[in-house]
């Protein structure tokens, strides 16, 4: 279940401590190192969720940038901190809140192709809508030392299925 990311800041500072020099999570940050995530003490133009089992454990992290001029959701940052349905269904919950409760027209984000969250996102467009819209090669030098491509993906309130 989501809940705001603030009530969870401390919890989620050692979450992200733990994954700085895992490969598992190498795909996350971007480059070559990692900062803990910014988790701003309001909502106006960001979001940030901690994705929490019915323990109330935090099983993972999802944050977006909100363009209300545009009505655009984009830079998310998406991170598992295991492997737990109850997490892919709080990132579903996002998508679709994203367009039903706050009535985006767009809504877009970027994985390197070598992410194992590729393949699902590739079906969650073929399933919902949406398009691979972009290709950038060799864009980040990554933890392992190589350069990575990465692939965008955008749905547009038109083509969005529930």
């Amino acid at each position: 279940m989501l809940k705001p990311a603030q009530l969870y800041k401390e919890e989620l500072e050692k979450l992200f401590l733990r994954t700085w020099y895992d490969l598992k999570y190498m795909f996350y940050s971007g480059w070559t190192g990692s900062e803990l995530p910014t988790i701003p003490d309001n909502n106006y133009d960001a979001h940030h969720f901690a994705s929490v089992d019915n323990n109330g454990n935090v099983i993972g992290y999802i944050s977006y940038r909100i363009s209300w001029i545009t009505m655009s959701a984009d830079n998310f940052g998406i991170i598992s901190f295991g492997n737990h349905i109850e997490f892919a269904r709080d990132v579903y919950k996002v998508i679709c809140d994203l367009f039903e409760k706050h009535g985006m027209n767009r809504v877009s984000w970027s994985a390197f192709v070598e992410n194992p969250a590729v393949k699902g996102y590739r079906n969650f467009i073929k399933k919902h809508g949406g398009r691979e819209c972009a290709y950038h090669r060799q864009v980040a030098k990554l933890l392992d030392g190589k350069l990575h491509d990465d692939v965008e993906f955008e749905i547009l309130a038109c083509e969005f299925k529930k």
